[in-house]
């Protein structure tokens, strides 16, 4: 019985070794919050953003969307196929029936205003050296109370200056979900998706500004144009390269011969 143990442990210990290699190459680090990803436009001074509001049958709607020619980055990530900046194109199209919320119940020039519960989408698509695939993608959903949760646009009133993002946390678990053809966020317990928007403003070149008051609340006054830049990250540590051909042949191929040695007999 001890003969035979001991010549089943030591067929099995290359194998095993085989394994622990594959697994540790495709497991991600554990580290704190790290930005793994940004961008810039172009044309850094286009107004790729646009943020409108409409009234229908009583219920008003803000739209922020984007789109245009970008240079997407990753960073921190070991794997991927890309160095530097690639070449993509960037869309975005979220929509709330949220009003907005300003700090004082004027919403005067120097209140902030932040406005919730933005559902919608947003991508990266390469348009460099392999075109058509995702460099990173993602959703915003309002998973509770609107007010609450989604994505959220904001501006100070009277600048020309706003941000728009999306957090997960432990409350709001899917206010924003990644999606990657290069990668995998298996683990990942928090991912933020936030951008910084400058130029902010209406067709008059005008700063922004809100609609009237009612206790605090209010919409966007007009149509707003904004050009951006953005930001990725996620908690605990980067998310991982998605893994090579080679890598899932070597872990598929250290599972086959497990199993294979099950079924082998052992001869005294």
């Amino acid at each position: 019985m001890t003969n035979r143990f001991l010549i089943r442990f030591s067929a099995l210990r290359p194998i095993g070794v085989t394994c622990a290699m594959a697994i540790i190459a495709v497991t991600p680090s554990m580290a704190g919050s790290v930005t793994f990803a940004q961008y810039d436009q172009t044309n850094g001074a286009q107004q790729q953003w646009t943020i409108s509001e409409s009234t229908v049958s009583m219920v008003t709607t803000t739209t922020v969307s984007a789109t245009g020619a970008v240079m997407f980055t990753f960073s921190g990530v070991a794997g991927v196929p890309f160095t530097g900046a690639e070449a993509a194109t960037f869309n975005l199209t979220a929509m709330t029936t949220q009003t907005g919320q300003c700090n004082s119940s004027t919403c005067t020039n120097g209140n902030s205003y932040d406005q919730p519960g933005y559902s919608g989408s947003f991508s990266f698509i390469d348009a460099g050296a392999v075109p058509g695939t995702d460099l990173l993608s993602g959703t915003f959903s309002v998973t509770e109370n609107p007010a609450l949760t989604g994505g959220t646009f904001g501006a100070q009133v009277g600048s020309k200056i706003g941000t728009f993002g999306a957090s997960t946390d432990t409350t709001n678990a899917f206010q924003v979900m990644f999606t990657s053809d290069y990668l995998t966020f298996a683990g990942i317990t928090s991912e933020t998706a936030s951008w910084s928007l400058s130029s902010l403003q209406d067709a008059l070149s005008g700063a922004f500004a809100t609609t009237a008051t009612t206790n605090s609340q209010a919409y966007p006054l007009t149509t707003y144009t904004a050009a951006g830049t953005g930001t990725f990250s996620t908690t605990p540590g980067p998310p991982s390269a998605v893994p090579e051909p080679a890598t899932s042949a070597l872990i598929g191929g250290a599972l086959l011969g497990l199993g294979l040695l099950r079924r082998k007999p052992v001869r005294q």
